[in-house]
């Protein structure tokens, strides 16, 4: 552990933090801050920073530790956290993991993602998160990626704001220097873990801080500064690109996991693989690697039509169906193998989504339906998924059919169909969710529309 002596606090940091998370603050629209500590100098500076202003500006704020139990004292570690953010008033939560990385892959990449997906797990549509990440950290990242041979999308480095699970994830440190956060950690007295892994020099992000970084500007001094504008130059190329890519997806009217092939077809092979990019962020996914992007452009929107391949990268997916591409989770999740009792009142929460009910004059149900006296009776409302055989007359439909031949009429993908609830009213199939109501169950006016959200469909990314 490490520790400072107790001097005057540097109000210019202060004031310069402050203001960055009151941006981040306005953009996001959030209301409470979550500090990812990982007890660290550059984390606990950030939690000293962020507790003044939670407090000046009356939000919540709490912190979260990761342990990766990959150090023999990482326990050690994470009693220091809740200890230090008790100290500043802020109560520290500790997630332990209990998985390894798997044998191969990166241990960097490997803490990276389970870090991430362990705050994206209590991040709520209200929350902030609020990493360390500063002006050094950038200028190592955009070198990694000029190293890497990234796109202008790469090369803006680290984003100041971007969405994490519910919420956001803001980066408030971005345009301070790490001398910086050391001088204000020893003026304020605070105390931190000092990592030996950041010295270990077979991690490639240790060698460029240590080794890389240090010779490149001895060698070309002004180095750093031009990663910096390296990064800014293409923040504005990067933002040129999303336009004119949102503008050829704007003449779409698909949803956003739904991407028209004949759109990425309209930007010209040069162009295509920035809209597809921009499709899949607002999707909410993470980006693609080369390799998967390629596959994607390549093989999947050059099959048949009547094919339906897959390409599968980082927790995603995307299929053709017909004309279309959809973004789905790389393994789609199961439904439930026997009927589920619904009452209604509350969403019901399943392995392959949400159901909820909204006022509606769409593929709405009448509400009489809805009254206490059947909502309440066992079994009255209940939810289920196909079994083969089911038929449906839509309302407004002269005759009943197979529900097999509508999902094909209505175009729905085959992997979606499994997966689409069926609402029965007293036994009887009342709706097809998203699709149809059945007739005799339809609200002449206003009533309640099933509403369903499938599971892995992320928020668009900012």
């Amino acid at each position: 552990m490490s520790s400072s002596r107790n001097n005057p606090v540097p109000a210019t940091l202060v004031a310069q933090a402050e203001a960055a998370l009151a941006a981040l603050i306005a953009r996001s629209g959030a209301r409470r801050l979550l500090v990812a500590l990982s007890g660290g100098l550059d984390s606990s500076v950030l939690l000293d920073l962020a507790g003044r202003y939670a407090r000046r500006a009356n939000l919540d704020i709490d912190a979260l530790h990761v342990d990766h139990g990959l150090a023999p004292d990482s326990a050690q570690w994470a009693d220091h956290c809740v200890v230090v953010a008790a100290r500043l008033g802020v109560a520290c939560a500790v997630h332990r993991l209990d998985s390894r990385p798997p044998v191969g892959a990166s241990i960097e990449a490997w803490a990276r993602e389970q870090r991430y997906a362990a705050l994206a797990a209590v991040t709520r549509h209200d929350t902030l998160v609020v990493t360390a990440h500063h002006r050094d950290d950038q200028r190592e990242t955009v070198l990694q990626r000029v190293l890497e041979g990234a796109g202008p999308h790469g090369l803006v480095g680290i984003r100041e704001l971007r969405r994490l699970g519910e919420g956001h994830l803001g980066r408030p440190l971005l345009d301070i220097e790490r001398a910086a956060l050391h001088a204000h950690a020893e003026s304020t007295g605070l105390s931190w873990v000092e990592d030996a892994s950041n010295q270990d020099r077979r991690f490639r992000r240790n060698r460029l801080r240590h080794e890389v970084l240090p010779r490149l500007e001895a060698a070309v001094p002004g180095a750093r500064s031009g990663l910096l504008r390296l990064a800014a130059i293409q923040a504005d190329v990067a933002s040129g690109l999303d336009r004119f890519a949102d503008g050829l997806l704007a003449t779409s009217a698909n949803p956003p996991h739904r991407i028209a092939i004949d759109t990425l077809g309209a930007a010209g092979p040069e162009w295509a693989p920035f809209v597809l990019r921009r499709a899949l962020a607002r999707a909410g996914c993470a980006q693609p690697g080369r390799r998967p992007l390629e596959a994607i452009l390549g093989s999947v929107c050059g099959a048949r039509r009547d094919a339906n391949p897959v390409v599968r990268w980082g927790g995603h997916a995307v299929r053709r169906y017909r004309d279309e591409l959809f973004v789905t989770p790389a393994a789609l999740p199961p439904v439930p193998t026997a009927p589920v009792t619904w009452r209604a009142a509350q969403p019901l929460e399943l392995t392959a989504g949400t159901l909820g009910l909204r006022r509606g004059r769409g593929h709405a149900l009448d509400t009489t339906w809805f009254d206490r006296s059947r909502a309440t009776r066992d079994a009255a409302l209940t939810v289920d998924f196909r079994r083969g055989g089911e038929v449906c007359r839509p309302h407004g439909s002269a005759h009943r059919r197979p529900l097999k031949h509508l999902f094909q009429e209505w175009g729905v993908p085959p992997w979606e169909r499994a997966r689409t609830p069926l609402l029965y009213i007293d036994g009887e199939l009342a709706a097809v969710v998203g699709y149809c109501v059945c007739e005799g169950f339809a609200a002449r006016g206003e009533g309640l529309e099933p509403v369903w959200t499938p599971a892995g469909h992320a928020d668009p990314a900012v």
